[in-house]
């Protein structure tokens, strides 16, 4: 079908039906990543099938297996292959997957991201002009083997999107689709947020893409956000928008990357999106052919459906925190034995501006918080040190802190040596994590250390605490950490999770944060099977729900997660979801402060108000409490 086809097909009938996934479904099926590039010449039939399947399940448009099929991304593998020849075969299968189902559809050439920055102003990069080159050879061969159109995805800058436009341009005059990626703080890799893409989409030389709009990042909520924030300017440009959402928040599951989002839950938010103003919809990564299904099904359903209002995070002005002269209690061991303890996550900022964390640590500690804990670039993107989050914190309120701590980004020297300046700057606290792999984030092509894991990292800390590093060699006086760890009831394999948890009580820890819950009966089930010491604290990790909408979020597409079908019914016949979710709260805090010896709150983008009504609730009700005990018969 020509080119022309399909602008025209958008133009008269207004929705289009994409595919999902590729290179994760070839995964999930037992295919290694790295041989993922070339397989449109070394396993053709394979991507051929996944090709088929996609236009067996409702997909109108599907995308070349090309999106590591230039130059860039191929020598940073270490792969050699002919890239036109390449990106030619690729169409060429695509082509035959539509002539073998026989149905009216299009075809788009897939264009990612280099593996490197073009004209970037700090790390590797290359020239806008190398870019350009690099991208007409990948052009080439798309347009050689008969696409319908291109897709720009997955993009985080400008320059980049400069350079496939402009080859596209070059070579041909088909349709140009452009998505960029966001992460759920609603920004790209390069510091673009859906207005400055959209808006610089629309003012590229030669005109703006026939389609603009998001992909990937980090799930169908987040994903409706950006769309929705680029909907306005969108509109006063005369722009429609695509959306291709990934199946949620990836995780590590038994040595695979699981993806949480159902495709019946995926298929929730496609009529979102169309309200929104999409008109191309599909599936990024972890979506499989069940999603496309799901897509197309709910896309036909005749009703009008409309879109919650939509409200951005919008910063506070900044103003400076006076110091204090209060002094702060170092470590939770005493803490711990006179009263409920209450923690409040907080997660460090993009940037340097750290006046609203600190806004947020004195609002809590106001109202009866007795600590903060701070995350370590959590979900593997970029923050500001957690521990000069921690210190700035320290320095400023009269508070403690919780430090994690993951083992992601340092080898062994660096952990130890931060861990001993942690100490040094008056940290006590230190929760012990392994840390999510740098592919889930931001900076896929990073490299992870993990010299340690969480246990190992205990192990490190007790070991300072009795005077030794990790080679048994004396560092002179002992510190005083105080070890945390982590564990998650709602484990998939929960043997698992018991057997690294007691391994991790063994090797020093001293208190557990449990991930939020929704349900006591999975903790009661959880701690039946585990057997804890009956003298170790445990924290109990509370996520207030906001909003049925978060709360559909959460439960599809965040790991780990998982909340009960009476709480999602509540939340959507509710008027007033934030209401309810406090009470929910209270009401879970209620049930099991019996078992535990405090709580973590976790807000939504630090976003502490809702919290302080739960606070003084606690405060009020359980200002001191003995130690916690698990009971020993269920």
């Amino acid at each position: 079908m020509a080119g022309s086809e399909f602008q025209t097909h958008l133009e008269t009938r207004g929705i289009l039906v994409a595919d999902g996934g590729i290179g994760t479904y070839l995964m999930a099926s037992g295919m290694d990543k790295r041989a993922l590039p070339l397989m449109p010449i070394e396993d053709p039939d394979a991507v051929f099938q996944v090709h088929l399947e996609y236009l067996k399940a409702g997909a109108q448009v599907i995308e070349t297996h090309t999106f590591e099929a230039n130059a860039s991304k191929l020598g940073a593998l270490g792969l050699v292959e002919d890239v036109y020849s390449l990106n030619r075969r690729a169409a060429q299968l695509a082509r035959h997957a539509r002539d073998t189902h026989g149905r009216p559809s299009f075809i788009m050439g897939s264009l990612g991201p280099l593996a490197v920055g073009v004209e970037a102003s700090v790390g590797p990069g290359i020239t806008y002009g190398n870019a350009l080159e690099i991208y007409r050879e990948a052009v080439h061969g798309l347009v050689a083997g008969g696409v319908d159109g291109f897709m720009v995805e997955t993009m985080s800058d400008r320059h980049t999107v400069l350079a496939a436009v402009t080859a596209i341009r070059q070579e041909s005059l088909l349709p140009i689709v452009v998505t960029f990626a966001f992460s759920p703080d609603g920004e790209t890799l390069y510091g673009l947020t859906p207005e400055d893409a959209i808006t610089f989409a629309a003012e590229l030389p030669g005109g703006p893409p026939f389609l603009v709009g998001a992909n990937c990042g980090s799930g169908p909520a987040p994903l409706l956000d950006a769309v929705l924030r680029m909907a306005p300017i969108a509109k006063k440009y005369g722009i429609a928008l695509a959306a291709y959402p990934n199946a949620g928040e990836p995780s590590r599951r038994g040595g695979h990357i699981h993806y949480p989002a159902s495709p019946e839950y995926v298929g929730t938010i496609a009529p979102a999106l169309r309200a929104a103003g999409a008109v191309l919809i599909g599936g990024c990564c972890g979506t499989n052919p069940e999603h496309t299904v799901a897509i197309a099904r709910s896309l036909a359903d005749p009703r009008v459906w409309t879109v919650p209002n939509w409200e951005p995070g919008i910063a506070d002005p900044h103003h400076i925190v006076e110091p204090t002269s209060e002094a702060i209690e170092r470590g939770l061991g005493a803490l711990f034995e006179r009263q409920f303890v209450v923690s409040v996550e907080l997660d460090p900022p993009r940037g340097i501006t750290v006046s609203r964390v600190l806004d947020a640590a004195r609002t809590v500690y106001n109202v009866g918080a007795d600590v903060v804990n701070i995350g370590d670039s959590p979900m593997a993107r970029v923050r500001l040190s957690a521990m000069a989050t921690a210190r700035l914190i320290e320095e400023q309120i009269p508070i403690q802190t919780i430090l994690h701590f993951t083992t992601r980004d340092r080898n062994l020297m660096g952990i130890q040596s931060d861990l001993l300046g942690a100490h040094a700057l008056g940290v006590r606290n230190v929760l012990c994590l392994t840390g999510d792999p740098p592919g889930l984030g931001d900076y896929a092509h990073a490299t992870a250390v993990y010299d340690l894991d969480s246990i190992g990292l205990v192990k490190v800390l007790e070991g300072f605490n009795h005077g030794h590093d990790a080679l048994g060699q004396a560092i002179g006086v002992p510190t005083q950490f105080d070890i945390g760890v982590g564990m998650n009831p709602n484990a998939s394999d929960v043997e698992h999770e018991i057997t690294r948890s007691l391994a991790k009580v063994e090797a020093g820890a001293q208190f557990i944060m449990l991930q939020p819950i929704y349900d006591p009966a999975i903790l009661y089930e959880f701690l039946e099977k585990a057997r804890l010491p009956a003298n170790i604290p445990l924290v109990l990790g509370v996520m207030p729900l906001v909003s049925y909408r978060q709360a559909l979020y959460l439960h599809n597409e965040v790991p780990g997660i998982n909340i009960p079908t009476p709480i999602l019914e509540q939340l959507a016949s509710h008027h007033d979801g934030q209401a309810l979710g406090s009470e929910l709260a209270i009401q879970l805090i209620d049930d099991l402060s019996h078992i535990v010896s405090g709580v973590y709150l976790v807000p939504s983008y630090n976003r502490v108000a809702s919290l302080v009504p739960i606070i003084q609730h606690i405060r009020q009700t359980r200002p001191t409490i003995g130690s916690n005990s698990v009971p020993s018969d269920g």
